[in-house]
């Protein structure tokens, strides 16, 4: 990390994030895991999806939660039992549990809700030791999270030209960010949200083929080889 701000021509690309936990939207394909808790275990039963005796906690990670979440539709939505179609899109957790609770209210004396994002996710390829999907333990992590998780860059990585490809509302949208700026650091850019694409390009000198098993002895060898012709020439 090097703060290149005094270098010549330097315009800063970087915005102050406003927001970090509450940042990301509900967008369709999401997985939602909605829970009503309420001392009546009958009225529990009708709002809840049937999991028999299993918990969130203790399902494990990979697809298996996904049959207590709800699904995003394409238009947006949410089938909630006994309540119908509730409209999620666009909305953060902290929103739909409002929401939720509004709804709810007119239905139940007693109760608490449970929000959770369970399909929080995203994808890093490229120049990195394991490129691959990981699952992300909060809604959002800085992007030198994503890359640890992904076992560090190779030493081909281009560190001044890092893409994160970013599904929205409207649109998929790239941004593109400086490993090497201090500038990045609790930036608008520095977090990675689920669903995102990270991709590492790889240097020059990678592309033309000096790749990891390239030989500096060959390389030397070559140069020797050249001289010596010359020389004889």
């Amino acid at each position: 990390m090097q703060d290149i701000s005094k270098k010549r021509k330097y315009v800063n690309p970087y915005f102050k994030a406003e927001e970090v936990t509450e940042a990301y939207t509900l967008q369709p394909g999401d997985y939602v895991y909605i829970k009503v808790i309420t001392p009546d275990e009958k009225v529990a039963a009708l709002y809840n999806l049937n999991v028999g005796q299993s918990s969130l906690n203790n399902m494990g990670e990979g697809s298996s939660i996904r049959f207590v979440s709800y699904q995003v539709s394409d238009q947006g939505n949410i089938d909630f039992p006994y309540v119908g179609k509730v409209n999620v899109e666009n909305l953060t957790l902290r929103q739909v549990k409002e929401n939720m609770r509004d709804i709810l209210k007119n239905h139940i004396d007693t109760f608490s809700l449970q929000v959770q994002l369970t399909n929080a996710q995203f994808t890093i390829l490229g120049e990195v030791t394991a490129p691959g999907q990981y699952t992300m333990s909060k809604d959002q992590i800085n992007i030198f999270e994503a890359i640890a998780l992904a076992g560090d860059l190779t030493v081909y990585g281009k560190r001044r030209n890092v893409q994160i490809i970013r599904p929205t509302a409207r649109g998929t949208k790239t941004i593109t960010v400086n490993l090497r700026d201090r500038n990045l650091i609790d930036s608008d850019k520095y977090f990675i949200m689920p669903n995102d694409m990270v991709y590492v390009e790889p240097v020059k000198g990678k592309m033309w083929g000096f790749g990891g098993t390239f030989s500096l002895g060959l390389f030397s060898s070559i140069i020797t080889l050249i001289l010596l012709v010359n020389t004889l020439n």
